[in-house]
């Protein structure tokens, strides 16, 4: 009796460690789409490497600039880079990076319809996606330009 509850107790375990594996792993949630998020005043699109560095280039159709916007509800979006599996982050210094998920507020964007394309303010920061001709990216308050607009 005891092997068969030994058994039982280990399927058990593998089954969570399986699931716990199927989290981690780089694939959208079902309610994600993909996009690009292209820059209104530079044309740029939004990139990112495997290190986590997020900046904007030209479009080139390679799947570093492609992201999947994850709904959670209440225009509240998480956008995780296709290529690298990383989610969109930010800090309260304008910062703004890759990381795994980890749920956080820092990860969570809030989409506005704005004059010619969307804003982004970061759900903890309240500070939007902003970029210039350079290809930096980061966060900046809200000031109407087409810099902190995207398509």
């Amino acid at each position: 009796m005891k092997l068969l509850k030994r058994a039982a107790a280990l399927a058990a375990s593998a089954a969570v460690l399986a699931g716990g594996t199927t989290v981690l792993n780089a694939t959208p949630a079902a309610a994600a789409t993909e996009i690009t998020l292209q820059n209104v005043a530079t044309g740029r699109l939004l990139d990112s490497n495997g290190n986590g560095n997020v900046y904007t280039l030209p479009g080139n159709g390679g799947s570093y600039q492609r992201w999947y916007a994850n709904d959670l509800g209440n225009n509240t979006f998480t956008l995780q880079n296709k290529a690298t599996g990383l989610f969109l982050d930010s800090n309260g210094n304008g910062n703004v990076y890759a990381l795994g998920g980890n749920g956080g507020s820092y990860q969570k964007w809030v989409k506005r319809a704005s004059t010619y394309g969307s804003t982004y303010q970061n759900l903890a920061t309240g500070l939007f996606l902003d970029s210039n001709a350079n290809g930096n990216v980061y966060t900046l308050g809200g000031n109407g330009g087409s810099y902190q607009q995207w398509r």
